[in-house]
């Protein structure tokens, strides 16, 4: 079975790789990807004369994409303080060109696609000690060439979810064949564990997910204000985070609700901050005769109700202003991360799609998430009395420190003597 499925695998690559060689001239995400394949190459001599010149162990880290990056920062933070050398791999342009400049890397490159000589090529030209991959980014013949090429690999922060093509029949039996050549797995639950090993025979450690020591180390040295005291005022800030537009309908109607009787302030965070992003909520508003301004315009503020964080980068950061927050794209491709707004002990709310996310599952299943299907369902969780509030933030402080320290745990299994 294992030679059939690589044999049709490799078959089908061929088959499409012409396709993707030409789509890639027409879509600028896959032309940027195509562009850092050529650079792979230069990218891998450049690192093999550094290791060549001063010999250390070289740890292979991949993150897909941003929110992978996110989660695997702490662990390239520990290894960084160790005498090894680091290579980080991405999968997405975006992320690529955005950290490729990280100080903590010894060398950085795309990851080679999914072809068996390139994959093969790559990782013996690198010759990595160990490789520790995050999340879910899984490709057949990457893990074959690291498994007959005998280089421990790993992966860390493992997410499943129930509704997963993985686990259907048929993409069980092929995604068992790819799991086996993963030498460890760690992950965030005993719920995850449960659903890995359907697709996973081997060992498989609940550690936690280290994306919350990330955002709790984010959070110790955060200390800076982003909205000054005299627009929050008294009133009751809500963060509305990586909202899109699935979200608008209902968040502008709730919004509009809320402030007929009682002084809010909400911060209004799109997940994409270009124009034709932007404008839809503001003529939304405007229609419901809600006054809103944008961050870049927060000079001229006049006591408007609605605040457009028109700038990236800082969400994360915003939720020490909260005293609630909603999580967008929960109405369609799936709520975005609900992580940030727990480290700062924030009752949160989003849409019904929330199985993708362990954590948000769990925060549900606690009682510490509320789940809205319409306007009404988050009117009234903005209105939320203060009591419920301060105990509902009280759980959620217990439900992060004990999540806090995967990292750790992580490093102390692969590097016993560090």
């Amino acid at each position: 079975m294992t030679v059939l499925f690589y044999s049709l695998y490799n078959l089908l690559l061929l088959v499409a790789f012409p396709f993707v060689w030409i789509s890639a001239y027409l879509n600028d995400k896959l032309g940027n990807s195509l562009s850092g394949q050529h650079k792979i190459q230069s990218a891998l001599k450049a690192f093999r004369t550094k290791v060549d010149l001063n010999p250390k162990p070289v740890i292979w880290l991949h993150a897909a994409s941003a929110g992978e990056f996110e989660q695997i920062k702490p662990v390239l933070s520990r290894l960084h303080e160790m005498n090894v050398y680091v290579f980080q791999t991405f999968t997405s342009a975006t992320i690529y060109y955005k950290a490729s400049q990280d100080s903590r890397f010894d060398g950085v490159s795309f990851l080679p696609w999914d072809i068996y000589p390139r994959v093969n090529r790559f990782i013996r030209i690198l010759k990595p000690d160990l490789h520790i991959n995050t999340r879910h980014d899984v490709w057949p013949n990457l893990l074959l060439s690291l498994h007959r090429n005998h280089i421990r690999n790993v992966l860390i922060n493992a997410n499943l979810y129930k509704e997963s093509k993985r686990l259907k029949p048929g993409f069980k039996v092929i995604n068992r064949i790819i799991f086996k050549y993963i030498d460890h797995i760690y992950t965030g639950s005993e719920s995850l564990k449960a659903l890995l090993i359907q697709l996973y025979s081997g060992p498989i450690h609940v550690v936690g997910d280290s994306r919350f020591d990330q955002v709790s180390e984010r959070a110790k040295i955060n200390n800076s204000a982003l909205i000054s005291d005299n627009i929050i005022a008294d009133r009751r800030v809500i963060i509305y985070g990586s909202v899109i537009d699935s979200d608008l309908e209902v968040v502008t109607s709730a919004i509009a609700k809320s402030l007929l009787d009682k002084d809010y302030l909400h911060v209004l965070v799109p997940h994409e901050v270009l124009e034709r992003d932007l404008i839809p909520w503001e003529i939304a508003l405007f229609r419901d005769q809600i006054k809103s301004i944008r961050l870049s315009e927060i000079s001229q503020y006049n006591n408007e109700s609605v605040l457009i964080w028109n700038s990236v980068g800082q969400l994360a950061d915003l939720y020490q202003h909260a005293k609630l927050a909603f999580i967008g794209a929960g109405f369609s491709k799936g709520v975005h991360s609900v992580t940030e707004a727990a480290m700062y002990h924030v009752p949160s709310a989003h849409g019904p799609k929330y199985d993708i996310l362990a954590e948000a599952i769990d925060l549900v299943d606690q009682g510490l998430s509320t789940v809205v299907y319409d306007s009404t369902d988050l009117l009234a969780f903005i209105l939320t009395p203060p009591n419920i509030v301060q105990r509902l933030s009280k759980s959620i402080a217990a439900f992060v420190s004990a999540r806090i320290g995967a990292t750790d745990r992580i490093m102390k299994q692969e590097f016993p003597l560090h």
